[in-house]
């Protein structure tokens, strides 16, 4: 056989195969595609449905502040007392004679036995008891003369009859401390914070609102 005419029916015979060839991969390609469509289109199907979101919680208020009193209040052993201190700037002698005056004036009973000093209002329906600032917390007898040691600061406590006498008429409380400090002191509270003048006129006008 011509070499030439040999040549050209192998190239016709690999034309054919590769025509073949493209035709099988062209139908595969498309049951493939089919295949995966099928399969996509079952599992949008069978899919659950998308969850709702949660729902939207409701904006939490800010708790309202505490009540004035809360501030100076401490936890005791057995009870719950309200505590002021009144820390004096200068502490010596005139301070001495100027608190012994003062507690005189607000008719103040000294225990002997505890170091303190007790004053009962019974319109104020409570009991304030003045005591040294400094551990132990016991005053010395100041009423009894200028002997007597040096007082740095006191501590101002409230028993509690009936807890509602000190909000409803904190008057007492708040003079006999604002004396004491105008001797030459500073207020704080329990957390030995100072307490300002306005803080104060915030637990008048509570006292002013429970009384309406």
């Amino acid at each position: 056989m011509d070499p030439v005419i040999l040549v050209l029916v192998v190239a016709g015979v690999a034309l054919v195969l590769a025509l073949l060839c493209l035709v099988a991969f062209i139908k595969t390609r498309r049951q493939r595609d089919g295949l995966q469509k099928a399969n996509q289109l079952k599992t949008a199907e069978t899919a659950p449905a998308a969850s709702a979101p949660p729902p939207t919680m409701p904006e939490k208020k800010p708790a309202p502040d505490p009540e004035p009193m809360r501030r100076f209040q401490v936890v005791a052993t057995k009870e719950i007392k309200q505590c002021l201190f009144v820390i004096l700037e200068w502490p010596g002698l005139d301070t001495n004679r100027r608190l012994s005056r003062l507690l005189k004036e607000h008719n103040a009973n000294y225990d002997a036995k505890l170091g303190v000093y007790t004053i009962r209002d019974s319109q104020a329906g409570y009991k304030l008891t003045i005591a040294n600032s400094q551990p132990p917390g016991t005053l010395p007898p100041i009423h009894e003369g200028d002997d007597q040691p040096t007082v740095a600061g006191v501590s101002i406590l409230i028993h509690f009859i009936n807890k509602r006498s000190v909000a409803r008429n904190p008057e007492t409380l708040i003079r006999i401390t604002q004396a004491i400090a105008a001797i030459g002191g500073q207020i704080l509270d329990a957390e030995r914070n100072e307490v300002s003048a306005e803080e104060f006129e915030a637990l008048r006008q509570q006292a002013q609102r429970m009384a309406r």
